[in-house]
């Protein structure tokens, strides 16, 4: 069994109690979903993928947070919750800087809902979050 998956110019790990949907005929794929099995998120991935920005007029507000790491940051853009939602579209990218000081971003969206603390899963960090932290460069583009 595959324990990562080939995104673009990235390795994504595969965890345990998520599903992955991929463009299986391509050896690395153009798209990539990675659904939690109990529908606390569903994130998305597309070649491509622009990386967000906050429109100039939007009416919603948007929180932003950011995690460093050593070589890698992740910059959360999150709508405020409306109140007749139980879910949100929160936009992210990865940058992840390698040996070289080349940056290469990963851009994508989660979906996630607000029932209590099911985003919150593993050791108090969210499980899209996990997935995040542990990207890498596929080692054949660093060769």
């Amino acid at each position: 069994m595959e324990t990562i998956v080939l995104f673009d110019e990235f390795e994504v790990p595969k965890i345990k109690g998520l599903e992955y949907l991929v463009n299986d005929s391509l050896v690395s794929s153009d798209y990539m979903f990675i659904n939690e099995l109990n529908d606390g998120f569903s994130m998305y991935f597309e070649k491509n993928f622009p990386i967000f920005n906050i429109p100039k007029n939007s009416s919603r507000d948007y929180c932003f947070f950011e995690l460093k790491r050593e070589n890698k940051n992740i910059k959360f853009f999150c709508p405020e919750r409306q109140k007749n939602l139980n879910s949100a579209v929160w936009y992210f990218y990865v940058e992840i800087t390698d040996d070289d000081k080349k940056v290469h971003v990963l851009p994508g969206q989660v979906r996630v809902l607000f029932d209590g603390f099911n985003i919150f899963c593993v050791k108090g960090v969210p499980k899209f979050i996990d997935v995040l932290e542990n990207v890498k460069i596929h080692n054949k583009i660093l060769s």
